[in-house]
Formats: structure tokens, C-alpha cells, sequence
């Protein structure tokens, strides 16, 4: 067997720089302690910063190696503690991959939402398997279209997260780094090439060609009529 070795590390990912950018939009939606958020499946909580303002819980399941003594609830995420229509807004961001039946999930998010609330959802469609073995599904736009429809959301807005040249970028980045060492220059320009397009990618986000890396939408919990 040849030996692959991880050379270069990666500096930039435009897939964490735009959903960054969007999380801090979720941040945006509400202001003052009354207003209530949850971030369900947070693990590290590291959109903690965008929620300042408001009310920040956060919720994960705890089966994976993680530090979870920071958060409010460790709890199987179909079974969440929390009374019916608690929450102005859930994020659930990168995390339904790892749920067997998402389905429950999301009918639990819309359970703890209050009527007009806002779920903010992102999972990966175009990524490599990952915190093994928990990690079941990747998700096309009818997928979640599907979903919310079946539990009972309607759809605000889904869009790619990143555009063509973030999954250019990510697909170059994986072959540098599974390339034998004996490649290295090889390496080296997928290297380059990979901050070439992630660096492109956060300029003009493409998205009517190829295939995205990752969804991310805004789901609805119908208001009172």
C-alpha cells in the first residue's frame, strides 16, 4: 500500500466563510432577551457569538467525542425536554447527516417553535463521511422540500450554500490529500488551486452549474391564521 499522507492543511474553506455569514443572519432576526433561540445539535456551540443579544440555548445529543459540559441540554435531539412553542428560532446547522430518521427532528423543531417561527437549516450534499459511524444521509433540494412539507413547514428560502467553485475548491483539497507522496508537486498545485477557487468561490458564488456542496434553508412554522 502506498502511503497518503495529509500535507497540506486546509487554510481557507469558503463553505465555513459563508455559513458564517449566514448564521450571523440568523442572528440578525430577533433582538432582546425575550427573543429565544435554539441551537439544536450545537456540539462546540460555535455560532455562540451571533446570539448574544438574544436568548441561546443549545441542545446535542452527546454521542459523539466532543466537550459537552457547556451546554443546556444533552438529549436525544427526536426527544427534545423543551414545553411546545418555546423558541422564536432553531438553528440546526450540519447536523441532520447524522440523524438516522431526520423526519422526528423536525417535527420536534416545529413543535418547539412558536407559530410563525423560523427553523435555519444547512446539511451537506457533496462531503466525505464523517464523525463515523454517525453520519446517514446527504441531501438534494427535494429532499428538503419533502421534509419540511411532512413536517409541516413551509419553505422561505432554499438556496446553495456555497456556489460551484466551493465544491471545485473542497473536490481539489481531497485529492491533494490522497495523492502518494511521491506526487507532491501534484499535490502542491491541487493545493493552490483548491485557495484559487475557495478564494473565487467567496467573489462569485455560482450556482446554475455542477452540483453544491452544501443546502441551506429557511423553514417556517405556519402562524395562526
Amino acid at each position: 500500500m502506498v502511503r497518503r499522507l495529509l500535507v497540506f492543511p486546509t487554510l481557507f474553506s469558503s463553505s465555513r466563510w459563508h455559513l458564517d455569514r449566514w448564521i450571523a443572519e440568523a442572528g440578525r432576526v430577533g433582538t432582546g432577551k425575550s427573543f429565544r433561540v435554539l441551537d439544536a445539535g450545537a456540539g462546540i456551540a460555535p455560532y455562540r457569538k451571533h446570539f448574544e443579544h438574544v436568548t441561546y440555548e443549545t441542545a446535542d445529543f452527546g454521542e459523539v467525542d466532543k466537550e459537552y459540559s457547556h451546554l443546556d441540554y444533552v438529549c436525544r435531539l427526536e426527544e427534545l425536554p423543551m414545553a411546545d412553542e418555546t423558541y422564536d428560532l432553531v438553528l440546526c446547522s450540519q447536523v441532520l447527516e447524522h440523524i438516522p430518521d431526520p423526519l422526528p427532528v423536525l417535527r420536534e423543531i416545529r413543535r418547539v417553535l412558536k407559530p410563525g417561527g423560523q427553523a435555519w437549516l444547512s446539511a451537506p450534499l457533496c462531503y466525505e463521511e464523517h464523525e463515523v459511524p454517525y453520519d446517514f444521509y446527504r441531501y438534494t433540494q427535494f429532499a428538503w422540500r419533502h421534509m419540511a412539507a411532512e413536517a409541516g413547514f413551509t419553505v422561505e428560502s432554499l438556496e446553495w450554500l456555497e456556489g460551484y467553485y466551493g465544491t471545485i475548491s473542497y473536490q481539489l483539497m481531497m485529492a491533494s490529500n490522497n495523492l502518494p507522496m511521491i506526487w507532491l508537486p501534484v499535490q502542491l498545485v491541487f493545493f493552490v488551486l483548491s485557495l484559487v477557487f475557495g478564494f473565487l468561490d467567496t467573489r462569485f458564488k455560482i450556482t446554475g452549474m455542477g452540483m453544491p456542496k452544501n443546502y441551506r434553508c429557511v423553514l417556517r412554522r405556519p402562524g395562526p391564521d
